[in-house]
Parts: structure tokens; C-alpha cells; sequence
């Protein structure tokens, strides 16, 4: 038969890579300790990622409020779409961050209603174009903690509030955000405990230098030669 590499994306590996890990010639994962055996080398990203400025300069002579991403992926976060709005109500209007909130197409006008009813100033948008630009301008991501979301949180090098989707298949969301926050670069936000209130104190304690410093601690994380490992594993295979 033909030779199989295999490459697992989350922290916590499927049925299919499992079985299909005994028999591959090799075996490559996105997060460590994830596959006996296995080469961690992290999720291919798009050269746009690779290419952003790190931390420190990025931060060298930020002023004024503070700047916060939201990020729902393409489905939206239905959760994150309530309870920020109602998190930036609690906080005086001069110490508000500005917002850039990223719905979902399916939740942009539930999204604005919420907005609206909370009395609360933002920019919302159904999509991002540019993620790798958006996540290099912001101070913090708030969003869920797909596999994707986390490495591109480490190879741009931004702090992060990550709320795990709480159905995803083994809880792989929450084990994907434990290694951003097992190493002090994000915080790991349980959905059941998602709380307006807490989102709100914590956006009028933090400072630009803890997440200068969470900044640099996701950036010491970032694996950026998942492509050319696995393309040099294939040609070697197939020579």
C-alpha cells in the first residue's frame, strides 16, 4: 500500500486519527502530547499570519482605549453576541474599549438589536477579511477556541478571552484554549460561566502592559513550519 501521513488538527484527537496513527508512516499534530510518537509542529497558516510585526513593536506607542476583537467564526457565537454587549453597558462610557465585533452573517441583525438595546457604541460586521490584520490590531480577542482561532492567536501573538464551544466533539475547544492559558496568554472562560458582570471588570483592570506580556507569551507558543514539514515528510516518502 501507499505510504499515509497524518496530520491532527485539535488538541484532543479523533477516532479516525487514533486508529489511522498505528499504521501512518508519520504522524504530525497542531498542539504537543496529543499522539504517541507524533511530531507537534502546529496547523498550517496562511502567509499573512507570518507576516505580522511582533508584539512589542506592535504595541510601542499604543494610546488611548483600549481595542477588542470579537470573534464568532462564521457561524457566530450566540453566547459571545449577548453577553459582550451587556459587558460593555456595565462600563462607564469613558473607559469603554472600542470594539470591533465580528457576528456571523446569520446573527449581524440580532447582533446590532443587541448593541442597540445595551446603549453601547461599536463596529460590527458580519465578516473580517483580513483576520491576520484585525487580530495584530487588537489588544485582546475575545472568541471561541477552534483549532485555527488558537494558532492564529499564537503566530500573531495576542491575548485572548477564549470561551469554548461547550458541544464540540471530546470538549477539544476547551483543551485547545488550556494551551494558551496554561501559559499565560489567555484566560479560559467555561460558556456556563459566562458572566457580563465578570467580562466587565475584567476589561476596566487590564492594562496594556498584561497584555503586552500575554501578547509575548502566546507569541513563544507559535509553531510556524507545519507546511514545510509535512510537504518534506511527503517528498521523502515518495522518493
Amino acid at each position: 500500500g501507499r505510504p499515509l501521513v497524518l496530520h491532527e488538527q485539535n488538541s484532543v484527537a479523533g477516532m479516525a486519527n487514533r486508529w489511522l496513527a498505528r499504521v501512518a508512516r508519520r504522524v504530525f499534530t497542531a498542539f504537543p502530547d496529543v499522539l504517541p510518537g507524533a511530531r507537534w509542529v502546529g496547523n498550517p497558516l496562511r502567509e499573512a499570519f507570518l507576516r505580522q510585526a511582533i508584539p512589542a513593536e506592535r504595541f510601542a506607542g499604543r494610546q488611548g482605549p483600549l481595542r477588542v476583537l470579537v470573534v464568532g467564526g462564521s457561524l457566530g457565537a450566540q453566547a459571545l453576541n449577548q453577553v459582550v454587549p451587556q459587558a460593555l453597558a456595565l462600563i462607564p462610557e469613558p473607559q469603554r474599549p472600542l470594539v470591533l465585533h465580528q457576528s456571523g452573517a446569520k446573527q449581524i441583525d440580532a447582533l446590532r438589536a443587541a448593541y442597540a438595546s445595551a446603549g453601547v457604541q461599536a463596529e460590527l460586521t458580519p465578516f473580517i477579511e483580513d483576520t491576520a490584520q484585525a487580530f495584530a490590531q487588537a489588544d485582546l480577542v475575545i472568541g471561541r477556541a477552534g483549532a485555527s482561532t488558537v494558532t492564529e492567536l499564537a503566530a500573531v501573538g495576542v491575548a485572548s478571552w477564549l470561551v469554548p464551544f461547550p458541544h464540540a466533539v471530546d470538549d477539544h475547544q476547551t483543551t485547545n484554549a488550556r494551551f494558551l492559558s496554561d501559559a499565560g496568554a489567555a484566560w479560559l472562560v467555561p460558556q456556563a460561566q459566562l458572566q457580563a458582570s465578570d467580562l466587565a471588570e475584567r476589561l476596566q483592570r487590564l492594562t496594556r502592559e498584561e497584555l503586552l506580556r500575554m501578547a509575548q507569551a502566546a507569541h513563544a507558543q507559535r509553531k510556524l513550519q507545519a507546511v514545510d514539514d509535512m510537504v518534506q515528510a511527503c517528498e521523502e516518502l515518495a522518493a
